[in-house]
């Protein structure tokens, strides 16, 4: 009971109802200048934005704890969800809101401020850098990509994104790291001009492979990471990290000789590249690679499968869970025990995947896509990811923990082949992407608690 009242006395009301009532302001000015000029929706979302990104900016100064800031950002849930689905949508609501597509954009930014304001721990450069760029850098590319757009990145289903804007994105990126690094830390020069790059280069490609206004929430955590990581490398490790990101460009052409992702997805498969070595290690890479470089190429790709291109969001579907393993490897200091069920993970991919290519475009029978995707999976992931293992940690795995992801591997195979049973036509579609991510992640949440409860227990 003391300490609920503590915490309710520790509640900084007055900045929190500060905040409040100037965004309320800021929406009461917008739509007295919507009354009198005839503003472009996204121009009229983007200025929200920035200045909604300004007030945030000024919250490392107003707020001392994060209960208020966690607060706040209930409130503005709340005004978020009001605007969307209630009356006001037709009025204050337009703002935001009229814009021809589906976005969940300012629920993710409420998100970013409240998960980097605690991670900052009361470092301003730490919160700002990530909140600057969210909010100069994604509304300068958004405008100029409408308004000067040329070059369209985008493929098939894709959201549209230009060379323009991202390249927009990346000067604003660059400069919103650069400034504060040079002017309010002790950061060597070139150390921050290496830093800049990095983070700007890494966030650009986020942006360019984000949709449905997620960018809004990986942007910022990227940046934050990026940030916080990076700043304390040597510059020769700088150095370094910048030639690796040319390397897996270099390598990610290389892979396209397959022929089957689009632009977005080959910027996908560098984003995730790189974010896999700064996690994990540059050991990790090697397995996303065998498997891009392998998936399509054995058996060869069949006439029949020439118009067939992964774009972003399936390639989406095949990485997230594979990186969620390395996120949580890193952020627990688990890498060691948690390799193989990443390599597993990609391994149950590369199974589901290729079952449904033998089945529908190779037309072996049902037995058969079930044993050679599984051969596929085994032979060309599994087995590199034990010598990789091997190699790196030099320990031997369990028996149990070795069958458990040969079991997975096989159900997951199984769980495929009764999920496409009926099915007479197999299409490259997202949802198809996300039914597949669900069976890999089914069995990997059991792989990955098998590990962490006999690590903690």
């Amino acid at each position: 009971m003391d300490y609920l009242m503590e915490t309710i006395q520790m509640i900084e009301w007055k900045s929190i109802l500060l905040v409040l009532a100037i965004l309320a302001l800021d929406i009461f000015i917008l739509k007295v200048i919507e009354k009198g000029s005839n503003l472009h929706p996204e121009l009229k979302r983007k200025l929200f934005h920035v200045s909604m990104g300004i007030v945030m900016l000024t919250f490392p100064f107003i707020f001392t704890n994060f209960v208020s800031v966690a607060i706040l950002g209930v409130f503005g849930l709340m005004a978020m969800i009001a605007l969307k689905n209630t009356k006001l949508k037709d009025t204050a609501g337009t703002i935001l809101y009229s814009v021809d597509r589906e976005s969940f954009g300012e629920i993710f930014f409420i998100f970013s401020v409240v998960i980097i304001f605690y991670w900052a721990h009361g470092d301003k450069i730490l919160y700002s850098i990530p909140i600057l760029i969210l909010t100069f850098a994604d509304s300068a590319a958004a405008l100029i990509g409408k308004r000067y757009a040329k070059t369209n990145l985008a493929q098939y289903n894709e959201d549209t994104k230009s060379l323009e804007g991202s390249f927009t994105f990346f000067v604003v990126a660059f400069m919103a790291t650069h400034v504060p690094l040079l002017l309010f830390t002790n950061t060597g020069r070139e150390e921050c001009l290496l830093i800049a790059t990095i983070v700007g280069f890494n966030v650009a490609l986020i942006e360019m492979i984000s949709h449905g206004g997620n960018d809004n929430l990986l942007i910022p955590l990227t940046a934050f990471a990026f940030v916080s990581t990076h700043i304390s490398y040597s510059v020769d490790k700088l150095r370094m990290n910048l030639l690796l990101i040319a390397i897996i460009y270099v390598l990610v052409l290389i892979a396209d000789k397959v022929k089957a992702f689009s632009k977005l997805a080959i910027v996908e498969a560098i984003v995730i590249g790189y974010l896999t070595i700064t996690l994990y290690g540059i050991y990790a890479l090697i397995i996303p690679f065998i498997m891009i470089m392998t998936i399509m190429r054995f058996p060869k790709r069949r006439e029949c499968e020439k118009d067939n291109t992964y774009d972003m969001r399936i390639v989406e579907t095949n990485v997230l869970v594979p990186i969620a393993i390395c996120a949580v490897a890193c952020i627990i200091h688990l890498k060691e025990q948690l390799f193989m069920t990443y390599v597993t993970t990609y391994a149950m991919a590369m199974i589901v995947n290729s079952y449904v290519r033998f089945k529908y475009y190779i037309k072996m029978s049902e037995m058969q896509s079930f044993i050679w995707a599984l051969a596929k999976g085994i032979v060309f992931i599994f087995i590199p990811g034990l010598i990789i293992n091997w190699y790196q940690f030099g320990n031997n795995i369990a028996y149990y923990k070795l069958i458990a992801m040969v079991m997975s591997m096989i159900l997951s195979d199984a769980l495929i082949y009764h999920k496409k049973k009926n099915v007479e036509n197999e299409e490259i579609l997202i949802s198809n992407g996300y039914m597949h991510m669900k069976i890999v992640m089914l069995f990997t949440i059991i792989l990955s608690g098998i590990e962490l409860a006999e690590y903690f227990l």
